[in-house]
């Protein structure tokens, strides 16, 4: 438990728990029985936050660390390595969590809400107006120029080479250099997803049961629950879709299958060990064949608990 009645001014500590919503974030597996795991504390109205990123040991007991609280909102968080994170707070600042010491930049572009990073290579944090911004290690953050007024929802590639982003209004774009090269499709419905494997296959979706592969040319529309899509991610020789109706889709072949129930799953982040998934204010664990997981609970401070997954389609 992680004592969090020290004053702060925040509203928050006004509230009856009750009154507070808890919602996760991203999660990262480090390795073992360590997971990195962000959280936000809001109100019921989202006027006010408190937001979390923690470092946890979920072995036979669950036991966390702080590494970093702020008095605002967590969007999105990376984690490249164990002790290296990149965490974007509500208004464009970005901190860098690292063991010689932590920094924060402010980035002034857009309204920016998600970070993706490519293993060993750039970060990217986007969000809307067409505002993108990229680092590469070792560099400063740079503008990408933007795309119109374009709502990007994510950003993916299996190298530097094949980044591509989706967003609103069935918007899909490849990265060239430093600007942004749109990719015709005929489909208005906004896109939430995307995954781009390394033979240069294309997979998004997003909207009402939106879900497509693409292979150069052919573009093939995946038969698909009239869910909303929000992450794709290929983990143990499968592709994982999740959604905010149902959890978790399997894709077999041209068809997303659902695989189980959890309720609701957002982004998902696969290590070679665990394909880790935030839900509503749960981490879902899969390492391919069984299920854990553990959520956060605020009773005045915040604390874990581990999940009984017979309650998430077991």
């Amino acid at each position: 438990m992680a004592d969090t009645d020290t004053p702060s001014g925040n509203p928050l500590d006004d509230l009856d728990p009750s009154e507070v919503r808890i919602e996760a974030v991203d999660a990262f597996h480090l390795g073992g029985t360590r997971y990195a795991a962000s959280f936000e504390l809001t109100d019921i109205h989202c006027e006010f936050s408190r937001s979390f990123l923690l470092d946890i040991d979920f072995g036979e007991t669950l036991t966390f660390t702080v590494r970093l609280q702020i008095e605002d909102a967590i969007n999105s968080h990376a984690t490249l390595a164990p002790d290296r994170h990149v965490v974007l707070e509500l208004g464009g600042l970005i901190h860098d969590l690292t063991l010689a010491g932590d920094s924060v930049t402010a980035l002034p572009e857009g309204v920016l809400r998600r970070i993706w990073h490519l293993e060993g290579g750039p970060q990217f944090v986007f969000g809307d107006r067409g505002v993108a911004y990229v680092r590469e290690p070792g560099g400063d953050w740079e503008l990408i120029a933007p795309h119109d007024l374009a709502v990007l929802r994510a950003i993916h590639g299996s190298s530097a080479q094949d980044v591509h982003a989706c967003g609103h209004g069935g918007l899909l774009l490849r990265l060239e250099g430093r600007a942004w090269v749109p990719v015709e499709i005929p489909d208005q419905r906004n896109f939430y997803a995307l995954e781009v494997s390394a033979d240069g296959a294309m997979h998004f979706g997003g909207a009402e049961g939106t879900a497509y592969a693409l292979m150069g040319e052919e573009l093939t529309p995946l038969e698909a629950a009239p869910w909303d899509y929000f992450g794709i991610c290929s983990f143990k020789g499968r592709r994982y879709w999740t959604d905010s109706s149902y959890g978790i889709s399997v894709q077999e072949g041209n068809a997303l299958r659902p695989f189980r129930n959890l309720g609701q799953g957002f982004f998902m982040h696969a290590s070679a060990e665990k394909l880790v998934i935030s839900g509503w204010k749960e981490i879902f664990i899969f390492d391919g064949e069984n299920w854990e997981g553990f959520e956060m609970g605020y009773d005045g401070n915040i604390f874990l608990r581990r999940l009984d997954m017979a309650d998430y389609g077991g």
